[in-house]
């Protein structure tokens, strides 16, 4: 199978099979012809193969003319946020974020923050399969230059949009497992910033991830056996680039990625009621929550790109994915970790109730998540057969915003090809855990015949 993704936002593949070197170089040149030589920023994480594709990216970059300043090893979220401070054209980040071990991408940013938007994104795609990238000669050659005091303006940045006081105020004792990756340098400055005390879990930079990646429950069964015995107030799973969390109470419950979104837009919408935006598989939890503080809900396509370019089109006060992403456009156009661990420390803080006791604010479900190994092709083909199973569909209401979405009363079918995997994703979800499973389960065996 090629392990390979090729998405409007970037590239992602596994390396030494589907993602050299030069592929790396000729993603870079095309994204360098598409901002026209202009500044970039450029970061990475932690993984084993980050340095061999930031060298690479690098050339492409400075082959075009590019001005790059080198990030280093940075968070994807707060590379993002630089983009504007520092006046860039966009910005490039090297990271495998939710993905194993072995896999790697690289990841384009616009000019506004946000993961390159659809249409820009395809420009370059046609570039880069094109092959017609803009060179310099030895006089026009670009340049780099390390910039490393970029993280405390952002820390700053974020204190602003959160109430710092009340989090220092609160003493909490914070767990947080950043998978060895690009946060885990800066963990002490976050902690220090709103005064909590840090245990950290996994948090030697090291290209060796200590476990699943994905924040999920069955990735936080470590921090969930630690917890109690720390004094812990609350834990934090990430992905390696800081996009992505999870949350695990003071109990010891390492709860679904799905809540996090949930969870913060509780806190937030009683605040700023407004336009909420979500992906088309996110738990109906955040349904529940927006209609409780009056607050309209507009769901799109999967991905974070199309998350931020719905939230600039309704002016929306907050967006957010079912894996575990929360964006703040007030503040930047970035699923980000950092600003989602400040905005639970907030709620926290301000009302005064644990962990466990906010979440039992939300409404719950039962969701299942399942995945069938396949090629893009063989997945999008098998998804539109499964469009035509009618027992499968019965008395079921279709959407196809975005592969194929079942609803009923009690709960719904998501089938989807992944932007990031050769997969096809099977999400349902229902009141009962029983309903839910056999629901899935349906979806992934009528996949299975097929592919």
């Amino acid at each position: 199978m090629n392990k390979l993704r090729l998405a409007s936002f970037g590239i992602r593949g596994y390396v030494g099979e589907s993602l050299p070197p030069t592929l790396a170089i000729d993603f870079a040149s095309a994204f360098a012809t598409y901002v026209d030589g202009g500044r970039v920023l450029l970061g990475c994480d932690t993984r084993y193969s980050s340095p061999m594709l930031h060298s690479a990216v690098l050339s492409g970059l400075m082959s075009a003319g590019c001005e790059v300043l080198d990030f280093g090893v940075c968070p994807t979220p707060i590379l993002q946020y630089a983009v504007a401070p520092y006046e860039a054209a966009g910005a490039v980040s090297i990271s495998g974020g939710h993905n194993a071990m072995g896999w790697n991408a690289v990841t384009l940013i616009g000019a506004d923050g946000a993961f390159l938007e659809p249409v820009g994104g395809e420009t370059v795609l046609d570039c880069f399969h094109a092959r017609d990238f803009l060179k310099r000669d030895w006089r026009g050659m670009g340049t780099v230059r390390r910039v490393g005091d970029f993280a405390l303006p952002y820390f700053e940045a974020l204190a602003q949009h959160v109430n710092v006081e009340a989090i220092q105020q609160a003493d909490f004792t914070v767990l947080i497992d950043p998978v060895g990756g690009a946060g885990c340098s800066y963990l002490p400055l976050f902690a220090d910033q709103f005064r909590f005390r840090l245990v950290p879990i996994n948090a030697q930079p090291s290209g060796y991830l200590a476990r699943e990646p994905e924040p999920r429950p069955r990735s936080a069964l470590q921090m969930a056996s630690i917890i109690p015995h720390t004094g812990g107030d609350v834990g934090f799973v990430l992905s390696s680039d800081m996009s992505r969390m999870s949350v695990v109470t003071e109990t010891g419950e390492p709860t679904s990625e799905e809540y996090t979104l949930a969870l913060i837009a509780n806190h937030k919408l009683a605040k700023q009621s407004g336009t909420l935006v979500t992906n088309i598989c996110t738990t109906r939890t955040v349904d529940d929550v927006a209609r409780a503080h009056g607050a309209s809900i507009v769901r799109t396509r999967v991905g974070q790109a199309y998350v931020m370019a719905a939230l600039a089109d309704t002016g929306g006060v907050l967006g957010g994915e079912g894996s575990g992403s929360v964006v703040l456009p007030a503040f930047s156009y970035a699923f980000d970790g950092l600003l989602m661990m400040a905005l639970v420390l907030e709620a926290m803080a301000e009302s005064g109730r644990s962990m466990s006791e906010l979440l039992q604010d939300l409404p719950r479900y039962s969701i299942v998540k399942r995945s069938v190994p396949c090629g893009s092709r063989e997945g999008y083909r098998a998804i539109d057969l499964l469009k035509q199973h009618e027992p499968f569909l019965q008395d079921g209401r279709v959407d196809l915003t975005d592969g194929l979405r079942v609803d009923w009363p009690d709960g719904w079918v998501h089938v989807r090809t992944s932007q990031t995997e050769q997969i096809v994703r099977v999400i349902a979800e229902a009141v009962t855990q029983e309903e839910a499973e056999r629901r899935a389960e349906t979806a992934t065996r009528i996949l299975q015949q097929i592919v």
